[in-house]
């Protein structure tokens, strides 16, 4: 049925495209010229492909909405191991390792540090004091800043070794990919390990769809005025709107087709498919620009199952800035086209369908597609224009231009708008969702400026990127006073460590563990507290303030608790500004909390694992030689 709907769309969008273009005479009379009737008849065939290819979307992205394929599994029944890529991220790499660590207590994080000249190794070696699931793998020179791939390739050759030779463990294990500041949803290892995912055997590699978690921030650029930081806004949610619509709706769509591609945030493949991909490349990632995507092509070649996942996410930071986000898309658009060269093994493989193999083709030819449309539509209507001055301005000929506009240019970016209210379950008004659709329009043209771009750096041979900046990078810890009553007070109050090994039966090493637990979670709790206030959500920001204000009382860190107290009576009457400008005094105090507690836990630890002597018995101790006499 449904293919037949999509056939019956695909006549009907070329006939209304062939009436358009070819028949109105406002792009020119058909057969006067060969070149523009092959102009013509090249942009009826890309606009009645473009219109069907949204209508196949919508279609199939809308039922998976409505009825979900997905169902969650058992992570127990399976090992996991995350590798966190990071250069220069001392800015994020704390909370996404916190994160990670906070809702998936049996997980691995490696994080793989590519000769970093800010302080990430340092973080990281920091949390590691409090846990030791957390890693660090250390590259340096010359080995070093060669590729995200050959970083990964480095960290799958260490986790390979800590896992071991057997065929079935390394079946069962799990290795996720994360960007430095990627954060996994609480159900992600759940749905991973679903019956559609993991859960077979058959599948080798899965993607989970993508959240922008920055989002809500009112304002995303704070060193800049109004109207920056409304662009800064817009662009933000353009780019969740783009990953949790138009990206997750050709994800589902290549479910059906079997052609499901990998992300280089929140993909996942199985330890013996990385395995495999070695037998056969010498290494699981290869060096395109876009390592991902090629791992993915690389898995599908070889015959292996690739899956999606919608019910769970990853979040990563959207970029409010214009350059940086054009720097960032024209790397993937020139990775995208570098992967071109895997079609013709993809070809010969005989593992895909014809329909996986025009999906394939159709996405790698969006390119070209976008580059036709930049040169045929603007020069067919300005000959249109020359050629027929008196005519173009006809009542007939400006509604056809109008009728066409917005069939073939408006509607298949603007419907999108009123999607992403749905799968966000109406995060966003009526009204918005409206003007997010008629600015996905506007946004939609960058892929002309990044498009451009990437083909020419691919054909002046430029294949080096510049790792995309964060939007924290460059900001300055804010000196901050503390009042003499807060002065007054302990960071901590190590007869508190006691008190907690006397309620977890005497035992010190779990007084231990619990604290470190909370250290560790330290920075996740920080950042909730920070995007709660920059969204100016009053509920988010009194939960997350409460949260730290419970566990310090807790662990004893009292100085800590009373500024969290007093941040809870600001956020009681509403100051919202008043609470932005008490973060800088909560997240110093905090660090120190935590710093003093790594220098108490490595002592404890320490004393805790010397050997000490057996005590003597009373027997031993009266055993005194006497001299006789």
């Amino acid at each position: 049925m449904r293919t037949a709907l999509t056939v019956l769309l695909a006549v009907l969008y070329a006939l209304a495209a062939i009436a358009v273009f070819g028949l109105s005479g406002v792009f020119g009379t058909f057969g006067e010229a060969i070149w523009r009737d092959v102009a013509i008849v090249v942009l009826t065939l890309v606009a009645a492909c473009a219109l069907t290819y949204v209508s196949l979307l919508l279609m199939t992205f809308l039922r998976e909405v409505r009825h979900p394929r997905n169902s969650a599994g058992d992570p127990d029944d399976l090992e996991w191991h995350l590798l966190v890529p990071c250069r220069d991220e001392e800015a994020v790499i704390a909370e996404t390792v916190s994160a990670a660590r906070t809702s998936f207590p049996g997980v691995h994080v490696w994080v793989i540090d590519d000769a970093s000249e800010d302080t990430t190794a340092v973080v990281v070696r920091d949390l590691m004091v409090f846990d030791d699931r957390v890693h660090l793998i250390s590259r340096i020179a010359p080995e070093a800043r060669t590729g995200k791939g050959d970083a990964l390739n480095a960290a799958y050759r260490i986790v390979s070794e800590h896992v071991g030779a057997g065929d079935a463990e390394r079946h069962r294990t799990v290795i996720g990919v994360l960007d430095a500041d990627g954060f996994l949803s609480d159900n992600a290892l759940s749905m991973l390990a679903g019956p559609e995912s993991f859960g077979d055997d058959g599948t080798g590699a899965v993607q989970l769809e993508v959240w922008m978690k920055n989002r809500g921030d009112r304002r995303p650029r704070p060193a800049d005025g109004t109207l920056r930081n409304a662009v800064g806004r817009m662009l933000v949610r353009m780019q969740d709107l783009e990953f949790r619509t138009t990206n997750s709706a050709m994800q589902v769509l290549r479910v059906r087709t079997g052609t499901v591609g990998m992300g280089g945030n929140g993909q996942f493949a199985r330890l013996s498919v990385l395995d495999a991909l070695t037998a056969q490349h010498g290494k699981p990632w290869g060096t395109k620009l876009c390592e991902d995507y090629e791992l993915g092509l690389n898995i599908l070649e070889m015959g292996m199952r690739t899956h999606y996942v919608r019910e769970a996410h990853v979040s990563q930071e959207a970029l409010p800035f214009t350059r940086r986000l054009i720097r960032q898309r024209t790397r993937w658009a020139q990775g995208n086209l570098e992967c071109a060269s895997a079609l013709p093994d993809l070809r010969r493989s005989g593992h895909l369908s014809a329909a996986g193999l025009m999906e394939i083709h159709y996405f790698m030819m969006q390119p070209a597609i976008m580059m036709m449309n930049l040169v045929l539509v603007p020069l067919l209507l300005i000959l249109g224009l020359v050629e027929n001055a008196g005519d173009f301005w006809k009542t007939s000929t400006v509604l056809t231009i109008v009728v066409a506009g917005t069939l073939f240019l408006v509607l298949p970016y603007a419907v999108w708008g009123l999607v992403y209210r749905t799968v966000t379950n109406r995060e966003v008004s009526t009204v918005l969702a409206v003007g997010l659709g008629l600015c996905n329009l506007g946004y939609v043209y960058l892929t002309y400026i990044y498009s451009v771009q990437a083909i020419w750096r691919a054909v002046t041979g430029r294949t080096g990127w510049a790792k995309t900046q964060r939007n924290a990078d460059g900001r300055q810890l804010v000196e901050v006073a503390l009042s003499a009553e807060l002065e007054a007070l302990p960071l901590m109050r190590l007869e508190e460590l006691e008190a907690l090994a006397d309620e977890l039966e005497g035992r010190s090493d779990l007084g231990i563990d619990f604290v470190s637990g909370w250290a560790v979670m330290w920075p996740t709790r920080s950042a909730r507290l920070e995007r709660a206030v920059a969204a100016e959500s009053p509920q988010q920001a009194r939960d997350a303030i409460g949260s730290i204000r419970v566990s310090s009382a807790m662990v004893g860190a009292a100085r800590l608790e009373q500024v969290a107290t007093d941040l809870e009576a600001t956020l009681t009457h509403g100051d919202v500004d008043a609470a932005r400008a008490q973060l800088p005094l909560i997240a110093a105090v905090g660090r120190e909390t935590v710093d003093t507690l790594r220098k108490e836990i490595s002592v404890r630890r320490s004393l805790l694992q010397t050997p000490h002597r057996e005590t003597p018995s009373i027997t031993q101790t009266q055993m005194v030689p006497i001299r006789r006499t």
